[in-house]
């Protein structure tokens, strides 16, 4: 219910409360006339039963779901509607100017009506019986025979003091009499009925729809007064607006506050005050009958034989109530021995179960007292610990502990020892007989001040395999899972705690952190397989790990990039003399399956003192040196110079952008032409990448090559020139037939290494469609000699293509003879530097006219590099040299360029052959 509604409903009852107090208060006190007494009673009984009546039909519509409910209150106007009816005839014959005839009839019909408002009355109690009773099986036939006890100890008493004593005075006819002794009668059922409604539900502990204190107070009121009008009828000495007919306007009214107030809820039990009142209600009925039928007689004189059969009856009443209550009493205590032998085998089954439970439960469950000795251990430990229960019973706790689990384990009971139920989880380390070492996790719980317990109660579990797993995703969260040395995040956290760590008093210690990237790791990977790279990345962690003291660490960073932390250090002469230790260890072959691998290693270092530096920079630094050892490409280890940071970090943003540069294909391919020095034709070109930076302007070669190769970008670099050159070559055949151009592509070693490099050509070829004999390609000298199996496999795989394979810079390296036998080449392309030294003398000459005889000998090709002067060309035309390309002849330029100087050669060609044609005269 709503708060303003549950306000209002108090409001009124109070309004109505305090306008009885007038009417009350007049026929109280006596005030006014006999004649205005007797109005106002019967008035003021008119309207409150009919404010009583809407109460009734107002509460009936709160309880639209509820048909029980509605009936119940439509008994209750109906009674309250026929009351008012009556005492609307009894102000009739008070205010009507009539006979004492008329008078006599309309109070008769006064009290018929009053016995037909007992009608709907006695109907609305017994509803309400039907309904709370209706909770309770079997409790209806009690609730009807106490009421009869009720009742009959109420006519008692009502016979004894009032009806007995009026028929025996015989002061009024019989038929006068017979209306308010019926009436009388059935108010004694109706007060009964409503008594004991109040005393079982009461006693019941139940809530009764209409509130006990109404109905109690019309009962007491209204029969007080309704005895006083019978006796004084009967006696006639009755006369209208006494005191007692206050008791009518009263008893209305708390009717009306008690249909007013909000329902009660059945579920919340009456106070135990109002139960124990409602109680001996029943009783206090019989003892005041058995007092008044004894005592009054003694007063009055009156006695009769009827006033002994009544008490007579009411007492083969109360004892069959008594019977009744000794067979509900009987009943009630076999359910219950019936309910305790149940309950006592649910205990009894609970405890197997628990103890079941216990037993076989995954923990072990024990008593411990304050002393810290073992007094009771469930069976699980032999399942759990590897021991028997008992004989851990009367052992102290610490007796399989370590030390710092055994002073855990006494803090914690100390702690909890404090509150009572107070629990702590601690964990534990335990040393069984047999040598196993388990981890447990332990539950202490203070129940010291439990009568039925009295100890610690231990909850243990076995958390071994579980600690060992969260130890194991630790370890593999700080170290590489393939070296098992220290990651990144782990090399980090050391070096930050090395330098945040404080120095001896009057002492500089410094800091190393060496930053190491193994040469040739790619190659393998390429070459032998991923999982050879992985064997490879072992055992150079094992050698480099060796090299170290205790006290350094080294980390796996990603890839083939090591780090190495070392602490305590006086200069950095020791960091350099560790790093040379470090090369050294990596210098021995590697044999991989029987395969044996050389890896090198350049070796960055940087050092700080304590505390001078973060660890972020410290760490760069050392990558930063290492770039610059790669650059040096002699093995030395390069230590970090300030003055060198903007060189190596230019190095690395050059890096950067050559990155980007392949993603958005900024890279350009142009052509350097190859001449046939006797005719001067053109019959190749050969393919050159160009890097024109947007910021930059153009990159030389040089610069970018070398970083594609330190990274490995080269593989895609090489894709991208040779994707480009057979395209454009095959776009130049299409275009002239005629001139059988040659495309040359330079690759390098780590590019032939590769297993998949024989499919990108041949895939390269196929998409676009350029022959593979037109399709040359060089390669530098050093091949001869790096990685000789693989290599010459894949050059023999080329050559079965019918690709040719050129030698760039011949005579520059150190290939023997039977290395150059052996590999299937085409083309000698030799040495600008051997060419720029050509003046026509025969001692400068030598050199090159070996290498073009060497080539003749092996019917090779040779092409000249570097042609920058006429007389060099006529040199090596006088020493036999074939093809020659170089400045003299033209710049490398982009293919539009190639393009006109194609066309050119074709119409020249063309020109010859109509030149060639006989003319005949017409």
């Amino acid at each position: 219910m709503a708060p303003h509604q549950f306000g209002r409903r108090r409001a009124l009852a109070a309004v109505a409360a305090g306008a009885c107090v007038v009417p009350a208060s007049v026929l109280g006190l006596g005030l006014g006339s006999d004649h205005f007494r007797s109005a106002l009673a019967a008035g003021s009984v008119v309207l409150f039963a009919l404010l009583t009546g809407l109460a009734c039909h107002w509460r009936g519509t709160q309880a639209p779901d509820d048909e029980s409910e509605q009936q119940i209150w439509k008994f209750f106007r109906a009674a309250m509607g026929f009351w008012a009816f009556s005492q609307f005839l009894q102000l009739g014959s008070v205010l009507l100017p009539i006979n004492s005839s008329g008078r006599s009839t309309l109070q008769n019909l006064g009290w018929l009506m009053i016995l037909v408002a007992l009608v709907p009355f006695v109907g609305g109690i017994g509803a309400v019986m039907m309904r709370d009773y209706a909770r309770q099986p079997g409790a209806l036939i009690r609730a009807v025979l106490d009421a009869t006890v009720v009742g009959w100890a109420f006519f008692l008493t009502l016979w004894v003091a009032v009806i007995g004593p009026a028929i025996a005075a015989q002061r009024v006819a019989t038929a006068d009499a017979l209306v308010p002794l019926l009436w009388l009668g059935t108010v004694s059922l109706l007060a009964a009925l409503m008594l004991y409604l109040v005393a079982g539900m009461s006693n019941s502990g139940l809530r009764p729809l209409v509130p006990w204190w109404g109905t109690l107070g019309l009962v007491v009121t209204t029969g007080v007064t309704d005895a006083y009008v019978v006796y004084a009828t009967l006696s006639g000495t009755y006369r209208t607006g006494t005191p007692f007919d206050a008791g009518w306007p009263i008893g209305a009214t708390l009717f009306l506050c008690a249909a007013l107030v909000p329902p009660p809820d059945a579920k919340i039990p009456m106070p135990r005050r109002v139960r124990g009142f409602g109680a001996s209600v029943p009783d206090g009925f019989i003892v005041v009958a058995a007092l008044v039928s004894a005592v009054t007689p003694e007063i009055t004189g009156f006695k009769d034989d009827i006033t002994n059969w009544i008490r007579t009856v009411l007492l083969l009443l109360v004892v069959v109530h008594q019977i009744l209550v000794r067979r509900e009493n009987r009943a009630l205590n076999e359910i219950l021995q019936a309910r305790v032998v149940a309950g006592t085998v649910r205990i009894e089954s609970n405890n197997k179960r628990f103890r079941a439970l216990v037993e076989n439960s995954s923990d072990v469950i024990g008593l411990m007292d304050k002393d810290g000795v073992l007094s009771y251990i469930s069976d699980s430990a032999r399942r759990v610990l590897g021991v028997p229960a008992e004989s851990l019973v009367g052992l102290e706790i610490s007796a399989y502990l370590d030390q710092d689990s055994t002073r855990a384990m006494y803090a914690a009971m100390a702690k909890v020892s404090r509150e009572p139920m107070s629990r702590e989880i601690i964990e534990l380390r335990l040393t069984m007989p047999d040598g196993r070492e388990l981890v447990m996790e332990e539950v202490l719980t203070n129940m010291l001040d439990d009568p039925a317990v009295q100890a610690y109660v231990l909850n243990t579990r076995d958390i071994t395999e579980r600690r060992k797993l969260e130890d194991d995703l630790v370890h593999q969260a700080f170290h590489d899972s393939l070296t098992g040395l220290a990651n990144r995040a782990l090399f980090n956290d050391r070096v930050a705690h090395a330098l945040q760590r404080t120095p001896p008093p009057g002492q500089t210690e410094l800091i190393g952190v060496l930053f190491l990237d193994l040469n040739g790791f790619k190659a393998v990977n390429d070459t032998l397989g991923h999982p050879a790279g992985d064997a490879l990345l072992v055992v150079v962690s094992r050698r480099l790990a060796g090299c170290l003291r205790p006290g350094d660490t080294i980390a796996r960073l990603g890839g083939d990039e090591f780090a190495v932390l070392v602490e305590g250090a006086s200069s950095e002469a020791d960091f350099v003399q560790l790093a040379r230790h470090l090369h050294a260890a990596l210098e021995p072959a590697i044999d991989l399956d029987g395969q044996e691998v050389f890896v090198g290693t350049a070796i960055g270092i940087a050092s700080a003192e304590v505390g001078s530096i973060d660890v972020d920079q410290l760490v760069r630094n050392a990558d930063l040196a290492m770039y610059q050892a790669k650059e040096r490409r002699d093995g030395r280890p390069a230590v970090y110079d300030p003055s060198l940071h903007h060189e190596l970090l230019d190095r690395m943003t050059l890096e950067s952008d050559l990155r980007r540069a392949l993603i958005d294909q900024e890279l350009e391919v142009h052509y350097q032409p190859t001449y046939m020095l006797d005719s001067g034709e053109l019959v190749g070109v050969e393919a050159l990448v160009r890097w024109p930076h947007p910021e930059r302007g153009m990159v030389p070669p040089d610069v970018f090559v070398p970083i594609a190769e330190q990274t490995g970008m080269i593989h895609e670099l090489g894709r991208f020139v040779l994707s480009q050159a057979c395209a454009q070559g095959q776009e130049w055949a299409e275009l002239s037939p005629f001139v059988d151009l040659t495309v040359s592509v330079n690759v390098s070693v780590k590019q032939l290494q590769r297993r998949e490099f024989v499919a990108e050509v041949q895939e390269t070829l196929r998409e676009s469609g350029f022959p593979p004999q037109r399709l040359v390609l060089e390669m530098t000298e050093s091949i001869l000699v790096s990685d000789t199996e693989t290599i010459l496999r894949t050059l023999r795989a080329f050559k079965e293509m019918g690709v040719r394979i050129a030698i760039d810079d011949f005579g520059t390296g150190y290939s023997s003879l039977s290395y150059l036998h052996n590999f299937p080449v085409d083309i000698l392309k030799i040495d600008r530097s051997f060419v720029e030294r050509l003046s026509g003398t025969g001692a400068e000459e030598s050199l090159v006219e070996t290498i073009v005889h060497l080539g003749r000998t092996l019917k090779l090709e040779t092409i000249a590099e570097g042609i920058e002067q006429p007389e060099q060309i006529h040199a090596l035309r006088r020493l036999g040299c074939e093809q020659a390309q170089g400045y003299h002849f033209g710049r490398p330029g982009p293919a539009e360029t190639v393009t006109q100087l194609m066309l050119a050669t074709a119409a020249r060609r063309e020109a010859q052959a109509d030149a060639a044609v006989p003319r005949h005269p017409a």
